[in-house]
């Protein structure tokens, strides 16, 4: 936690920076010639330069008509989760630990100088943590998770948690250079996480077994900070979230980090 602090610490510092920079950089001659150039229309900026869409652009084209505005520009990000301070026992496998997000399908966003602008919008997100060593979650009647080997004999497949949540982010995006269509963001994201559900597949001699349980005591509300570079319409991108995924007093510690890629719509 006290990494975390410190990089979020400096995230802070730098974003700032990028923000006051940003600010001075837009004179009174510059508000003047900006007020008085056309409207130009999003829909046409995207099918001009970028044919077959929208694209980041578009929030930089358009002209803001009240400090924030609304425009949508859904992103689809495909993310792969590592497990961070994690307790004995668990051991997530990145490869197949997935993240689906579904992101900004509201948007908000307000104009920071020449190269910068706030964005907030509401995203929506399925992650599976999976282990797939010879470990398992196991659920006992008390409602605690407890990391324990299979049965005997079992030949294990996988044993997951799977979350559905929604993804509040506010983030800083700075555009690099002039014509060139390359962004810069980092910001805090708030997760309000209302469902989670355990699943264990494993094989033995009686065939295929599931054990299954939607009852878990986990944390609904946590907050991470994300990071990520977006060159036209394509990007990669880095989450560190140090809350634990699961209810400490119920469940073994472990937190997360996500590294992966977001295409806008």
């Amino acid at each position: 936690m006290k990494q975390f602090s410190s990089f979020l610490f400096m995230a802070t510092l730098a974003t700032a920076s990028l923000v006051a920079q940003d600010a001075n950089a837009l004179t009174k001659q510059d508000m003047a010639q900006t007020a008085n150039a056309p409207l130009a229309s999003p829909t046409q900026n995207a099918s001009d330069e970028h044919p077959g869409g929208w694209n980041f652009d578009v929030l930089f084209t358009k002209k803001p008509r009240s400090r924030w505005n609304m425009c949508p520009t859904p992103t689809f990000s495909l993310g792969f989760i590592d497990g961070v301070n994690e307790a004995e026992g668990v051991h997530l496998n990145m490869g197949q630990s997935i993240e689906l997000e579904l992101g900004n399908i509201l948007t908000g966003y307000t104009r920071v100088g020449r190269n910068g602008m706030l964005v907030t919008g509401l995203g929506i997100g399925w992650r599976n943590y999976r282990m797939t060593n010879r470990l398992m979650f196991a659920k006992h009647d008390d409602g605690s998770i407890a990391i324990e080997p299979y049965p005997k004999g079992a030949e294990p497949k996988f044993s997951r948690i799977h979350t559905f949540g929604f993804i509040l982010p506010l983030k800083y995006y700075h555009k690099i250079g002039r014509g060139r269509h390359t962004y810069l963001a980092i910001g805090p994201e708030l997760y309000y996480t209302p469902h989670a559900c355990l699943k264990t597949r494993f094989r033995n001699e009686d065939g295929k077994q599931k054990l299954k349980n939607n009852d878990l005591h986990f944390n609904k509300v946590s907050i991470g900070v994300g990071a990520e570079i977006i060159v036209q319409s394509f990007g990669i991108y880095y989450k560190y979230n140090p809350f634990n995924v699961l209810d400490t007093d119920y469940g073994p510690k472990f937190s997360t980090m996500t590294v992966g890629m977001k295409v806008v719509l």
